[in-house]
């Protein structure tokens, strides 16, 4: 498996539906804006990955941190899915009052986040994608594939595929380290989940202003990037804006918070806005 199909397989691109049970309720509210968003980590990661931006962004937004079950201080629920935890997410913006957020998904929350959109257009504001997508595109040889590992080599798997995830070596130590003590059943049941989960089609007809932030590791060649855009899922979009984040692997929000902060910021604020790539 190269690198980058390496990235897609966690970012819920390249990669895992039943009734919610809900976790503890241990996510946590920032901000005072008047704005609102809503921040949605990735597999095996946890509401802390957003800590270095939130000083960025809470001048101008209400934030809400949403944790996914089984993921940091977040108690797991029985067989998790992308299904469950937009549910889940449904039942935190309605609980903490939010009534137009951005939403601002990394990796698998993207494919949450986007699902909400499709099932909630009225309700959301802007929708930011980040290294994520609305296909899982692993054939299903790869997909037996990584079931078997994740049966027989679960730690190995998880640690391998983490620790090319970003160049910086503390930050590698991090998520290697957030991935390993994410509830294995959780893990395995979400990345499970995203594998049947597909929502091109439906692009097509949401209404929500789009950005898509893409890594340099996910986006090596910028002259390359309408055509990995479709590659992923993102060409019958009816309208998307794009973000091309150079000098970044996958979790640009640990590796340039401040930047990142600002291109979030800016098109939560302006969805007009025409970005540099």
């Amino acid at each position: 498996m190269t690198l980058r199909s390496t990235v897609l397989l966690l970012t819920g691109i390249f990669l895992l539906n039943i009734p919610v049970a809900m976790a503890q309720d241990t996510e946590v509210m920032e901000g005072r804006g008047e704005l609102e968003m809503v921040l949605i980590h990735g597999l095996g990661s946890s509401a802390e990955v957003w800590d270095g931006m939130l000083p960025y962004l809470s001048g101008t937004f209400k934030i809400g941190l949403f944790e996914l079950a089984g993921h940091g201080k977040t108690q797991p629920v029985h067989k998790p899915t992308i299904t469950t935890e937009v549910a889940r997410l449904e039942a935190f913006i309605k609980e903490k009052g939010f009534a137009y957020p951005t939403l601002v998904g990394h990796g698998m929350g993207g494919m949450i986040a986007m699902q909400y959109s499709i099932e909630h257009p009225v309700d959301v504001h802007r929708l930011i994608i980040m290294d994520s997508g609305p296909v899982q595109l692993a054939s299903p040889d790869q997909k037996k594939a990584i079931a078997d590992e994740l049966l027989n080599n679960y730690d190995r798997f998880v640690a391998g595929r983490y620790s090319v995830m970003s160049p910086i070596e503390d930050i590698t130590d991090q998520v290697v380290d957030s991935a390993l003590k994410t509830d294995r059943a959780t893990f395995v049941s979400l990345l499970m989940s995203s594998f049947e989960f597909d929502m091109t089609e439906q692009l097509h007809s949401l209404p929500v202003p789009m950005l898509i932030i893409g890594s340099e590791l996910l986006f090596p060649n910028p002259d390359q990037t309408k055509a990995i855009l479709e590659q992923i899922g993102f060409g019958k979009a009816r309208a998307i804006s794009f973000k091309r984040m150079g000098q970044t692997g996958h979790f640009m929000m640990l590796e340039r918070p401040v930047f990142t902060a600002s291109v979030v910021r800016t098109f939560g604020m302006d969805a007009a806005h025409l970005f540099e790539n």
